[in-house]
């Protein structure tokens, strides 16, 4: 039985604000045109990939950020954002309501658990990746017990 082939892309931009909103832009058309992802779940996903690819460009002394993604099963999707400059692992701040930036992490922390997935760094900071369900696990069908599962249409 030959196997699906899931929906992939990857793209490298130059490390400069402006082309986080290539990533934005890259990520919007796989996740709702390829992945089938609905509209509410692609505007969350877009936060996160562009808080991200924002925090690689600010603080990476690289001159470019990959980011990836692929769908290891029909129902789930995962993201990269790689920067290829080890560091510390950074942790979601919480700041005061004066400072204007430093939320990034916290939001992209808030999103993920929104959005019912998992999210974390490679061990040598290179590396930011989530993993996320497609759609919310309330919409999506159980799998039927083997006595009621469908017929597959082939016969012996």
């Amino acid at each position: 039985m030959p196997t699906a082939v899931l929906p992939a892309f990857g793209l490298t931009i130059r490390s400069e604000p402006w082309n986080v909103d290539v990533a934005r832009r890259v990520t919007r058309a796989w996740t709702r045109c390829h992945c089938r992802m609905s509209e509410d779940r692609v505007d969350a996903v877009l936060i996160v990939v562009s808080e991200l690819c924002t925090n690689a460009v600010q603080h990476s002394p690289s001159e470019s950020v990959s980011v990836r993604g692929w769908m290891p099963a029909c129902d789930e999707l995962r993201l990269e954002v790689h920067d290829g400059s080890p560091s510390a692992i950074p942790e979601p701040q919480h700041v005061g309501p004066e400072s204007e930036s430093g939320r990034g992490l916290l939001l992209v922390d808030l999103l993920i658990a929104e959005l019912s997935g998992t999210w974390g760094f490679s061990e040598d900071g290179t590396l930011a990746w989530c993993d996320l369900p497609l759609a919310p696990k309330e919409q999506m069908p159980a799998p039927l017990p083997a006595h009621q599962a469908p017929a597959s249409g082939f016969s012996r």
